[in-house]
């Protein structure tokens, strides 16, 4: 008796055959959790379908993660430190938390999602082409001019991106006034939730406090602040060059909900908190902390200060970077280690668009 292959069954034997996939080619190994992003449901651990939202979390963690080493590599520039801390959240955000439709970016009934430490725009980047913003392929063309993905992100020209983004601290102060305006909109718009993640070092800059007292002041339950505590900023230890602790009584202070992610890299952990978030709004703007690792999950970058604004230079470092990916998530998560030599292949190094005018010279006039 003859049985029929499917596209993905196809697809899985000619790899096998040929030792090669395509590296963009995603449907090989994932896809989104929720068939319709404008609908959100809740899954709970006692919930059948619980672990597979996790594995889909995972994978797409991993995804975000190896799809940046490249576009940052193939761009010459990036920030992957927080990058990598972030990979989880976004990865929860997107494929559970946040109701939105990559078809109809402006659809007015969407949640809102701000990247305040918008340095880290390249995992933003990755995570929007996985959900078919614009085609992945494109990430290839990472900061460089016109391409519409700037290395600091620019709402005119990028489909996703909900404000333009470049000196840290001003953002939460726009997300303030998103949540405060949605509220205006009328009680249609009392379900929909404004969610900003801030950098821990950006924590130093006085607007942020600004927006959190304001947002404390105007008790706006439908604003979610997310903290990337990755306790690493671009120079150094934040504990040593500006500590934010006692950071939990701070927000307090500030009239925030506090809620706590001890492994800011644990999907579970995290699903379960925005559980709580979403069932929880008691006339008060939430905070969620996420304690992280900065460069999460390559060994030279974590907790390495060197590497905040520092992207791979070369296809080989990439190719390690790539490498030590897999070994430690695509190996467990099922992911061919095919994908991850293609992905190196796959690398180019794009030229800048203009020449440099200025003159190189040793030292100064």
């Amino acid at each position: 008796m003859k049985t029929q292959m499917t596209k993905s069954t196809r697809q899985e034997a000619r790899v096998g055959q040929e030792r090669y996939l395509d590296p963009f080619d995603v449907s090989l190994f994932w896809k989104p959790f929720r068939e319709n992003t404008r609908q959100r449901y809740d899954v709970l651990p006692f919930h059948a379908d619980y672990p597979e939202l996790l594995r889909s979390c995972e994978v797409l963690a991993y995804l975000i993660r190896s799809y940046t080493v490249w576009e940052m590599t193939c761009g010459a520039l990036g920030h992957p430190g927080g990058s990598f801390s972030e990979a989880e959240c976004l990865a929860v955000l997107f494929n559970y938390v946040l109701r939105f439709d990559p078809q109809d970016p402006e659809w007015p009934m969407r949640d809102v999602f701000y990247l305040s430490k918008c340095h880290a725009v390249p995992g933003l980047y990755t995570v929007l082409a996985l959900f078919r913003y614009f085609p992945i392929q494109k990430l290839k063309f990472y900061g460089a001019w016109g391409s519409g993905l700037e290395s600091h992100p620019d709402c005119l020209m990028t489909p996703g991106i909900e404000v333009s983004g470049g000196s840290l601290g001003q953002i939460p102060g726009v997300a303030v006034g998103r949540a405060l305006g949605i509220r205006y909109n009328g009680p249609d718009h009392n379900d929909r939730i404004v969610y900003v993640l801030i950098g821990d070092g950006e924590c130093n800059e006085g607007s942020v406090w600004e927006a959190f007292m304001a947002a404390g002041h105007w008790k706006l339950d439908n604003l979610v602040a997310i903290i990337d505590y990755n306790k690493v900023e671009a120079k150094g230890f934040l504990s040593q060059d500006m500590s934010i602790e006692p950071l939990v009584d701070k927000l307090k202070a500030f009239n925030f909900q506090v809620f706590e992610a001890q492994n800011g890299h644990d999907v579970a952990e995290l699903v379960d908190i925005f559980n709580c978030i979403i069932a929880q709004r008691r006339g008060k703007p939430i905070a969620l902390i996420l304690n992280t690792i900065k460069g999460k999950k390559v060994r030279e970058c974590q907790y390495n200060p060197n590497w905040h604004t520092s992207a791979p230079r070369d296809v080989e470092k990439a190719g390690i970077w790539l490498e030590e990916l897999w070994e430690q998530d695509g190996r467990r998560l099922g992911i061919p280690k095919e994908f991850h030599l293609a992905l190196k292949q796959a690398i180019e190094i794009v030229p800048p668009a203009h020449g440099n005018p200025d003159e190189i010279v040793e030292r100064q006039a």
